[in-house]
């Protein structure tokens, strides 16, 4: 099967690796990844490999779940995310570096070197009326062994 160099993850072949990444997130009670809001214009945020094959989240902002929505988002997905329950209803760089490390094991198992995450970018939970809505709006996915979009 042939790719792309770059597709939109609601492009990607396999709506398998939206869900797995949903349910980490879920999981890991991570609201949403997006560009830093004060990321430079032309800039793009990064969560996977760089060229120089080191994963990083270069330039994201990370948003989690009060506990009561980490639970319920857990319920609704059927996940288990006892494990990973704030203890102080805290986070920090710690649960975003956690994050990082199941999320660079999913991109292995589906052939993915990144996401990148252009201004406005959004991956993650949204209110509306009729409750949290995943969302993915505006990302960019390479997968391994293409070239990066210039």
């Amino acid at each position: 099967m042939t790719h792309p160099e770059s597709s939109s993850l609601s492009d990607f072949p396999l709506p398998a690796f939206t869900d797995d990444l949903t349910r980490l997130m879920v999981q890991r009670g991570v609201t949403s990844l997006a560009a830093r809001p004060d990321l430079p214009a032309g800039q793009t945020a990064l969560l996977g490999l760089t060229e120089q094959d080191v994963f990083t989240t270069q330039d994201l902002a990370f948003a989690f779940m009060g506990e009561a929505d980490h639970r319920a988002a857990a319920e609704a997905y059927r996940v288990d995310a006892s494990a990973f329950q704030a203890t102080a209803g805290q986070r920090g760089q710690e649960d975003a570096a956690q994050f990082a490390r199941a999320t660079g094991d999913l991109f292995d198992r589906y052939g993915v070197m990144a996401l990148e995450f252009p201004a406005g970018s959004f991956l993650g939970f949204r209110n509306t009326a009729q409750g949290m809505r995943f969302t993915v709006d505006g990302l960019e996915l390479t997968l391994r062994g293409s070239s990066r979009p210039a």
